[in-house]
């Protein structure tokens, strides 16, 4: 009696045990989408925890808030509370826990900003080109190199750029340029937080280089394309304004973490009927929230963690990881978060 030839069924199920074990040997080769960026430092320690317990948190990315920066010669000054100690001199201090942070993958930016008790004298930001090159090389130089800095030995992984309200004098769009044109050997990211209103009135020319990889949209304060409860058109017609002019970007929806602040989305609307509309977006990035101090009260980040991911993409040999018109996986929610 000869031996039975294999049935079609037979090669099939060999085809996909076959291609399980493929893709279990590429697990860690799959990029998520749908990261969770919440902004830190301007609150004690106490109030909001250290960065260290902060990196701990279903973050991917934290937002060092801020570095204030001027356009007339004077030497930035980094404002972290009481994080650098009563003086406000020890920053230094919090080398430590960047690195720890970063030992986690948890990506630590520095975000940029302004003294605002100097904005209408025009004495603040980056007022020729000249200065904005400057500021980059200071950037570069203090906090992106490893070389000592006011925050110590530190290279951070990106900065931020935030809508500041104060005319045509910015020039964000030089600082972005000068930083992304720098030798560096190594990828520093960088990011933007326009108000929802498309196009950005502080942001917009910075944000048309197209070198930003990410951009966390405020959908909070008084404008008029945040979520209205019942009604989310406003929110999801600008969200697709935004992710269909900023395509080579990762579009973060922008969110805050308090029902204190006009634009608050609770969490069953988000989860039910916000989320699975903006996961839809092929540069879909996640959420960003305002801010930790307020996360730490309502355990926001947490409650939703599992409903911000979108899906798992398998990254091909020369995939970067991330093409707009990729193919996806996995079902939304099926990764969770680091923590």
């Amino acid at each position: 009696m000869g031996i039975p030839k294999p049935s079609s069924t037979v090669f099939l199920l060999l085809a996909l045990v076959t291609a399980a074990i493929s893709f279990t040997a590429n697990a860690s080769e799959c990029v998520h989408y749908g990261d969770i960026a919440v902004y830190w430092g301007q609150k004690s320690p106490e109030e909001e925890t250290s960065l260290t317990f902060t990196c701990g948190m279903p973050y991917s990315i934290v937002i060092l808030q801020s570095l204030i920066v001027y356009d007339n010669g004077k030497t930035p000054r980094l404002n972290l509370g009481s994080h650098c100690g009563s003086t406000g001199n020890l920053c230094s201090n919090l080398e430590s826990e960047i690195t720890y942070c970063q030992t986690r993958k948890v990506k630590v930016f520095l975000s940029l900003g302004i003294d605002r008790t100097l904005s209408t004298t025009n004495s603040n930001l980056t007022a020729s080109p000249d200065a904005a090159e400057n500021l980059a090389n200071y950037l570069l130089e203090n906090f992106l190199s490893g070389k000592s800095g006011p925050l110590g030995n530190v290279s951070l992984d990106g900065i931020d750029f935030p809508a500041v309200s104060d005319g045509e004098n910015l020039h964000w769009d030089e600082v972005v340029k000068a930083i992304n044109a720098s030798t560096t050997a190594r990828k520093i990211y960088l990011s933007a937080a326009p108000q929802c209103v498309y196009p950005d009135y502080y942001l917009g020319s910075a944000i048309r280089t197209g070198l930003f990889d990410y951009i966390w949209v405020q959908f909070f304060y008084q404008n008029r394309c945040i979520y209205t409860p019942g009604n989310p058109s406003n929110l999801f017609n600008e969200w697709n304004i935004w992710t269909k002019n900023v395509p080579n970007s990762l579009i973060f929806l922008g969110l805050v973490a308090t029902e204190e602040i006009a634009g608050y989305i609770d969490y069953f609307p988000l989860i039910d009927d916000v989320l699975p509309i903006v996961r839809q977006a092929s540069n879909y990035g996640g959420i960003m929230i305002w801010n930790r101090y307020y996360d730490k009260s309502t355990y926001y980040s947490s409650v939703i963690r599992n409903d911000v991911q979108r899906q798992c993409r398998c990254v091909c040999e020369g995939d970067d990881g991330f093409a707009p018109n990729g193919l996806y996986g996995l079902r939304s929610g099926s990764q969770p978060l680091s923590i």
